[in-house]
C-alpha cells in the first residue's frame, strides 16, 4: 500500500533557469526593453489624449486610423461567420478610415491611406488636395468645390506670431431675451478677414483681422435671429492666438463641448467660416446688389452624424435656394484625409459649417448674406415645430426684379462653368 500511495503523488516537475548563458540574458534584456518601449509608448498616447492633444499628434491618428469600422474590417477577414452578419457600413464610417491592419500601419507612421490616393497625392499636385470634397446636392450651375486651408503647405500659417486682441471682445454673447437658445453660433477660424475693409495693398492670403472678421457676420445672423424670435447664442473666443491655425477645430471643441452641455434646447449649430476662392466665385448680383455666395459643408471623416448631418444642411440649402436661387452653392461633404475632417459635427446631429463668400467679399455683403441665412434659419425651425407658431417670421421676399436677376446671374455661371 504503500508503495501504491507514493505512486499515485503528483510527480512535480523542475525548470532550471540559467541566467549565466547568453541566450538566456539577451531574452530577458529584450523583453525588459520592449516592455518598457511598450509603456513610454502607451504613456505618450494617454498624455495627449488628456491634454486633448491636435487630430495630427500621434494619439490622433491612432484615434482616426482605428476605428471599429477598421477593426470589423480586420475581424471579418479572419472570421468568415463574422464577415456575413457584421453591420454594414453606414455613408458616415463607410469611407472614414483605412481598412486593414496593414493599411492602418502604414497610416499611422507616413499619413497615406492606400485606399485613398488623394492622401498620397493630394500635397503634391496643385488642386488634387481639393477634389475630395464630394458635391452632395448636384447642381450644374455650381461645381466648383470649396477651398481647403490645408491644401498649401508652402505658405506659412497665417496666423504666426499672432498676438492676442488689444481689447478682447465678450467671449459669449446669450440671448437677447434670455430664453433658453435654439442656435448656437461659434467661429473656430474667427480672424478670418476681407480684403475690402483691410489696409489697402493686403493680399488674400494675409486677410485676417482681430477685430474686422467673419465675428461680425455671425453677429448679424444672431441679430436677424432674435428679430424673429429665435433665442440664440454666439460665442468670440479668440482661438488665433492659441496655436496652429491647422489645430483650430481642437482648440474651438472645447468651447462647443461646453455650450452642449449647459444648453439642452439647442436645435442647429453652426461653424460660420468664409471660403478662399476668389470674389468672382463667391459673389453673386440680385438686381444690382452684390451678395457673398454660401457652401454648407458636412464633416466625412469619422463622423457618426455625417447622414443627420447632412439632412440638416441639404434642407437649409434647398430653403436658401426656393428664396435665392443663385445664392447657395450647395452641400459639399470633406473625404477622408490626413488630418481630422470632422468639424466637430461628430458632437452633434445638427451641426453644420457654413461658409460665406471670401476674402474678395466686403463686411457688408457678408452682413446682407447672414441676414438672409438668418431668415431661412427662422422659418426652418418654425416649419419643424421647434420655434412657436406665433412668432412672426421675416415675409420679405425676393421682387420680380431680383427672381429675373436671379435667374440671369444662374444662367451665366452655368455657361462659364463656375
Amino acid at each position: 500500500m504503500k508503495n501504491r500511495n507514493e505512486e499515485r503523488k503528483r510527480r512535480f516537475r523542475s525548470l532550471t533557469l540559467n541566467l549565466s548563458s547568453q541566450k538566456a540574458r539577451t531574452t530577458i534584456v529584450t523583453m525588459g526593453l520592449a516592455t518598457s518601449v511598450f509603456s513610454i509608448f502607451i504613456g505618450v498616447v494617454a498624455v495627449q489624449l488628456i491634454a486633448g492633444g491636435s487630430s495630427k499628434g500621434l494619439a490622433g491618428r491612432i484615434l482616426h486610423s482605428i476605428s471599429a469600422h477598421s477593426l470589423s474590417g480586420v475581424m471579418s477577414q479572419e472570421l468568415p461567420m463574422y464577415a456575413s452578419i457584421a453591420p454594414t457600413p453606414t455613408l458616415a464610417d463607410s469611407s472614414a478610415s483605412p481598412k486593414g491592419l496593414s493599411n492602418m500601419l502604414l497610416y499611422l507612421f507616413t499619413d497615406i491611406d492606400a485606399g485613398n490616393p488623394l492622401t498620397m497625392l493630394g500635397f503634391q499636385v496643385p488642386g488634387m488636395a481639393v477634389s475630395d470634397f464630394r458635391l452632395l446636392t448636384p447642381d450644374p450651375s455650381y461645381t466648383t468645390p470649396p477651398s481647403d486651408e490645408h491644401a498649401s503647405k508652402d505658405a506659412p500659417p497665417p496666423n504666426l506670431n499672432a498676438k492676442p486682441r488689444e481689447k478682447a471682445d465678450d467671449s459669449e454673447k446669450p440671448p437677447v431675451n434670455n430664453n433658453e437658445p435654439l442656435v448656437y453660433i461659434y467661429h473656430s477660424h474667427n480672424r478670418e478677414s476681407f480684403l475690402p475693409d483691410l489696409k489697402p495693398g493686403t493680399k488674400a492670403d494675409n486677410a485676417y483681422d482681430a477685430k474686422l472678421n467673419i465675428e461680425q457676420a455671425g453677429g448679424a445672423m444672431r441679430d436677424e435671429l432674435e428679430k424673429d424670435g429665435v433665442p440664440t447664442l454666439q460665442t468670440l473666443v479668440d482661438y488665433w492666438s492659441v496655436g496652429d491655425f491647422d489645430n483650430a477645430y481642437d482648440f474651438s471643441r472645447p468651447t462647443i463641448q461646453k455650450v452642449l452641455s449647459e444648453h439642452k434646447n439647442l436645435q442647429l449649430i453652426f461653424d460660420i467660416h468664409r471660403d478662399s476662392l476668389p470674389r468672382e466665385k463667391t459673389t453673386t448680383t440680385i438686381n444690382g446688389v452684390d451678395y457673398s455666395m454660401v457652401y454648407f459643408i458636412v464633416g466625412g471623416g469619422n463622423n457618426p452624424h455625417a447622414e443627420k448631418n447632412q439632412a440638416t444642411a441639404t434642407k437649409l440649402h434647398e430653403y436658401l435656394k426656393a428664396k435665392y436661387p443663385t445664392l447657395s452653392k450647395g452641400v459639399w461633404m470633406k473625404g477622408p484625409a490626413p488630418y481630422d475632417t470632422r468639424y466637430n459635427q461628430d458632437l452633434d446631429p445638427n451641426m453644420v459649417l457654413i461658409e460665406i463668400g471670401g476674402p474678395g467679399n466686403s463686411l457688408e455683403e457678408e452682413k446682407r448674406t447672414a441676414k438672409v441665412l438668418a431668415d431661412v434659419i427662422a422659418q426652418y425651425l418654425k416649419d419643424i415645430d421647434a420655434l412657436s407658431p406665433e412668432v412672426k417670421v421675416s415675409a420679405e421676399q425676393p421682387t420680380k426684379q431680383q427672381q429675373d436677376a436671379a435667374k440671369r446671374q444662374e444662367q451665366k455661371q452655368a455657361g462659364t462653368g463656375n
